[in-house]
């Protein structure tokens, strides 16, 4: 299930704001982990998780499936290169992570995405879907987009008869889909730390685009 070079995301369970780290599998034992020196994903740096630092560890396989487990940091090693040592539970204890708790609706928003830090050119899209959980977009394929990265999105929503509403917040990508056209591939993203205003709007734009998808339904008979 899990394989060396998959990309891992740890989560901090005592920071008040949503706080991760990337990193990767380097080595796999029966109940370690090594991986590699994560970075913060919000500055690009390199962090410092201490020795028994306490973290939920998200799992990116290859088959595109995310898997979830708590975990503590139980060393630090020099192999071929630096490591740390997580604790594994195994992968009968992993969980499978349900992404759509929200549902999706085919949707064209105007969408903004921009990078945490300067590693690629911001653009600007069109989503093919959203929902109060994430959206998907066709982005070019020269912006090197990958699973696990958190980017900066900005989003306008039109309400009929109402302000437009903008939400802006982070998100990072769950899915690549490797076909190919017009140089562009699809993408699908997770929004993080939405406040709760921002979830309801989200929500309330998903319930609207669904009513207006039945009546565009019901006046083609």
């Amino acid at each position: 299930m899990l394989n060396i070079g998959d990309v891992i995301i740890l989560e901090d369970l005592e920071s008040k704001e949503v706080k991760r780290y990337k990193s990767k599998i380097v080595e796999k034992k029966e109940d370690e982990l090594y991986i590699d020196y994560p970075f913060d994903e919000a500055t690009g740096k390199a962090a410092f998780l201490p020795q028994y630092k306490e973290l939920k560890a998200y799992i990116v396989s290859k088959d595109n499936n995310v898997y979830t487990f708590y975990m503590t940091i139980k060393d630090r090693k020099k192999i071929e290169i630096p490591v740390l040592v997580i604790d594994y539970p195994g992968e009968d204890q992993l969980t499978k992570t349900q992404r759509r708790r929200f549902v999706r609706v085919p949707s064209t928003v105007d969408i903004a995405i921009h990078p945490l830090y300067e590693d690629f050119a911001p653009f600007t899209a069109t989503t093919l879907d959203i929902s109060a959980g994430g959206v998907a977009i066709n982005a070019p394929v020269d912006r090197q987009l990958t699973i696990g990265k958190t980017v900066m999105v900005w989003l306008v929503l039109h309400f009929d008869g109402e302000e437009s509403q903008y939400i802006k917040s982070k998100a990072h990508i769950i899915r690549v889909i490797d076909e190919i056209i017009d140089n562009k591939q699809k993408i699908s993203l997770e929004f993080d730390g939405l406040t709760a205003l921002q979830r309801q709007t989200l929500i309330k734009f998903s319930f609207n685009q669904q009513l207006l998808f039945r009546r565009k339904g019901m006046e083609q008979y």
